[in-house]
């Protein structure tokens, strides 16, 4: 496993802190769009457990929190865990993109 830094923001904290989350895995997920242009729509989606087998992943440990991401998924710069969504929040990694 690659061990990586990452920076934890106000919310992320306060998120992880009220929903008791310990472990955090940023997966890619893949859908077909039929009808149109695309093919293929890429996504980070966070589940909030750890991966059953950790060797397809990077790991870095943000002060209680264990963070697991997919080798697939795109470093583009420093990463960063925070949070996004007005009415249902949930864990967004800045730094990291789907692969094109």
């Amino acid at each position: 496993m690659e061990t990586l830094n990452i920076k934890i923001s106000k919310s992320a904290r306060k998120f992880l802190l009220k929903k008791g989350i310990e472990d955090v895995t940023f997966d890619l997920f893949e859908a077909e769009v039929a009808g149109c242009c695309v093919g293929v729509v890429k996504e980070i989606t966070p589940e909030y457990k750890a991966p059953a087998d950790a060797s397809g992943y990077r790991y870095c440990r943000v002060e209680d929190c264990h963070v697991f991401i997919a080798r697939k998924i795109k470093i583009l710069g420093p990463l960063k865990l925070t949070t996004e969504g007005l009415f249902k929040k949930q864990l967004f990694l800045l730094g990291a993109n789907p692969p094109i």
